[in-house]
């Protein structure tokens, strides 16, 4: 007798199918769900732990105070109490294709002379130390190590200012007497997080003299104060700009930093070149106490410096208003806070 052959319902196997293939698709959207929500909690984590990586910061200021005491001190003297505050910072932003850069260099200084036995109420104050600077640059990368980049600058000062003592002469400068804009688009080459030096052709630079008094006493049109003509409170300028900065730790607690900048004006005199050197010296003794030393070079053709020249016929010293090289040296020994 031949067996009889078994076969399944056409329905059965039909329910079946359609059953495994409906399970498979529930498993593979339960799969691309867990996919999703890891993948979704990876990139919540990641973002949370690099926000914070995104910004460096730091400066360092420095506080410097002294003073000096004489009584029926034979070999004369003055006594003298002054001071100066410097803070040097900067706080940097990092992008996965982008570079924003920004610096603010703030200081103020002075000190107060008294004749021995004399109040500091009749005392001349004299100020040592006045600056005010801002920078930022914002850069998208090309192709590392070179970048499209953007510059700003601003400089001036916080207060007036005279050649020697207030009572006895004019005042040569204040706030926004000079002050300085600068603004540029070129290209900035940063190869490490030492060294950076930015590049533009097309540099717009602002001088502002907004301080009336400066001009007293000069009526001729054509004369120059800071490079703005007399009867004027602004000079546009445009030009070719390179600043370069270099930046390191050479030892744990010794740090230096050093900057320059070149502008060449295209519209007035291309051949006189400005020029800006810094260099900033921090030796740190402990948590409190360190040392600063902090140099700047300038050298503008627009500015007219003090200056000194002997006459032939008589022997005698001339002062006189003249081109030259200006520098400055600040050595600071006081308190001292690394941010």
């Amino acid at each position: 007798m031949r067996p009889r052959k078994f076969t399944l319902p056409f329905r059965f196997v039909t329910a079946c199918t359609a059953a495994a293939l409906f399970t498979t698709h529930l498993s593979a959207q339960e799969d691309k769900a867990q996919r999703d929500a890891a993948a979704k909690e990876m990139t919540t984590r990641t973002a949370a732990d690099t926000t914070g990586k995104l910004w460096t910061k730091g400066g360092v200021a420095n506080i410097n105070l002294t003073q000096v005491s004489l009584t029926n001190w034979a070999a004369g003297g003055f006594n003298s109490i002054g001071g100066v505050a410097m803070f040097n910072g900067f706080a940097n932003r990092h992008g996965a294709k982008t570079e924003w850069a920004n610096s603010m260099v703030l200081a103020f200084g002075g000190q107060l002379l008294a004749n021995q036995g004399e109040s500091f109420d009749n005392g001349s104050p004299l100020k040592t130390e006045d600056r005010i600077e801002l920078n930022t640059k914002w850069g998208r990368e090309l192709k590392k190590p070179w970048y499209f980049a953007a510059l700003g600058q601003f400089r001036t000062q916080f207060t007036e200012g005279f050649p020697g003592d207030p009572a006895t002469t004019r005042r040569i400068s204040n706030f926004l007497a000079p002050g300085y804009l600068i603004t540029g688009i070129g290209f900035d080459y940063r190869p490490n997080d030492h060294f950076s030096a930015f590049v533009s052709p097309a540099t717009m630079k602002l001088v502002i003299v907004n301080d009336p008094y400066l001009w007293q006493g000069i009526t001729d049109p054509e004369t120059r104060l800071y490079g703005v003509k007399n009867g004027n409170t602004t000079e546009f300028e445009l030009g070719g700009y390179i600043r370069a900065q270099y930046q390191t730790e050479i030892s744990k607690n010794f740090t230096f930093l050093t900057r320059g900048d070149l502008f060449c004006n295209y519209l007035r005199n291309p051949q006189n070149i400005d020029v800006t050197w810094e260099t900033l010296w921090t030796l740190k003794v402990n948590k409190w106490f360190g040392a600063t030393l902090n140099t700047l070079l300038l050298y503008d053709h627009d500015i007219s410096v003090p200056k000194v020249r002997t006459d032939e016929s008589t022997g005698a010293k001339v002062s006189y208003m003249g081109k030259g090289t200006q520098f400055k040296e600040v050595l600071g020994i006081g308190l001292t806070f690394n941010l």
